[in-house]
């Protein structure tokens, strides 16, 4: 079974699970709350993705960290992972699982691509066009990558709106390379 299966199977449960129990706005909080607490600890990260370490010692090391912090619902979601095996699927999860709640509340996660950083006028413009154009509640979500030299990236989902410089040149550099070298009068 493929990561993006397991993602889609077992965020599916856990939208299930947290409908049922009206707390899917909690069960958001808490996931994001997880991938930062991962994003920010290496350590962490390490222990809970090998595969040499027990399940015990990792779910021993979750409750520790996380007892406080976590519906049991959530706490024991984790303990699943680990128990079959699963850890290395939590990103693509919790991303699906995002994805599942949004829908139901017509939110569209949209990821901007800059060359630098965007400032809070710029994003807040973008935000009323995108949202005009989409008819949605729209959550954009920053990137910097200098490499695009200017302009913009949008990733809407699997669709891409690349209006980056680096594209335009990159364009402009096939078609002068399709032109027949007689045409340019060498």
């Amino acid at each position: 079974m493929s990561w993006s299966e397991v993602a889609r199977k077992y965020s599916q449960a856990l939208y299930q699970l947290g409908k049922e129990h009206q707390q899917l706005s909690l069960f958001q909080e808490e996931l994001e709350a997880i991938r930062q607490i991962f994003n920010d600890n290496e350590e962490l990260k390490k222990v809970f993705y090998h595969q040499r370490v027990q399940s015990t010692d990792k779910k021993e090391i979750i409750n520790k960290i996380f007892a406080e912090q976590l519906s049991a619902f959530i706490l024991n979601f984790l303990c699943l992972l680990i128990d079959q095996k699963r850890e290395d699927s939590l990103v693509a999860i919790i991303r699906e699982f995002n994805y599942l709640v949004n829908k139901e509340q017509g939110i569209i996660e949209v990821e901007v691509v800059s060359a630098i950083e965007l400032d809070r006028q710029t994003m807040t413009k973008l935000t009323e066009k995108l949202k005009q154009a989409i008819d949605c509640q729209i959550i954009l979500k920053e990137k910097c990558d200098p490499s695009i030299i200017g302009g913009l990236i949008l990733k809407i989902g699997d669709y891409i709106i690349d209006g980056s410089i680096k594209n335009h040149l990159s364009s402009l550099e096939e078609r002068i390379e399709q032109i027949p070298v007689s045409r340019l009068g060498v």
